[in-house]
């Protein structure tokens, strides 16, 4: 059948087609608008954290080999990891293990560059009874440059009952911080079952076991009336 086009309109036609064509193939595939689906191989923070968390959730169903395993993999992901938002995952994900080796981890990451990683061991290591545990804790209190974490570590303190965590946070009472020495009379109420009230020069004693010497409490109507000159 001929073509109904004039022989002109037909010679337009052939060099408009020809002159895109050039130009879809000299720009390449920015000129062509349906992307081919492209595959990548990279790993993001993101996606880390969720398969930490996802190792957190399984930790009570598996055994102790598996938690082994487990825990193994952990500590040699976290040498390396360096996005701290990861590490903290790991941290916290790490406390959901019963092995030696995930106490180890939570102790080490007390000496992390993050703030947020130090607070995480510190929350984790509360409860955990190890003279280990109670002794890299003080070493927060004594040598932490944050304050977050030094309360951190006596809040930690302070759900530990032992000999040696009442001699630990007899650090904190002599903090030149009142917020240190606030922290450490609540963690020491805590673990000793004495009430000496807020008087931290009592618990200092207490602490370095000295028989508690209590100031007597003085009503704010005593007081006004100590300083009134009538």
């Amino acid at each position: 059948m001929a073509s109904t086009f004039p022989k002109s309109r037909q010679k337009i036609w052939q060099l408009a087609s020809l002159a895109s064509f050039v130009v879809m193939t000299t720009a390449g595939c920015t000129a062509w608008p349906f992307h081919a689906k492209r595959n990548t191989t990279v790993i993001t923070p993101g996606m880390r954290i969720a398969a930490v968390r996802e190792m957190a959730a399984q930790a009570s169903d598996i055994d102790n080999a598996e938690q082994l395993r487990l825990t193994e993999q952990l500590a040699t992901q976290i040498q390396t990891e360096p996005d701290p938002l990861v590490r903290e995952a790991i941290q916290k994900t790490i406390a959901e293990y019963s092995t030696p080796l995930a106490q180890q981890v939570l102790i080490a990451g007390l000496q992390d560059d993050d703030l947020d990683v130090r607070l995480a061991c510190c929350s984790k290591l509360a409860g955990r009874t190890e003279s280990a545990v109670v002794s890299a804790l003080r070493q927060v209190i004594e040598n932490d440059e944050e304050l977050d974490v030094r309360l951190g570590a006596v809040d930690a303190l302070g759900k530990i009952s032992s000999a040696e965590s009442v001699s630990a946070l007899a650090i904190a009472l002599k903090d030149r911080d009142p917020a240190m020495q606030y922290a450490g009379v609540q963690s020491l109420k805590a673990i000793s079952g004495q009430d000496l009230g807020n008087d931290v020069k009592a618990w200092q004693q207490y602490a370095e076991g000295e028989q508690p010497t209590i100031s007597p409490r003085i009503s704010v109507a005593e007081r006004v009336k100590q300083y009134s000159p009538f």
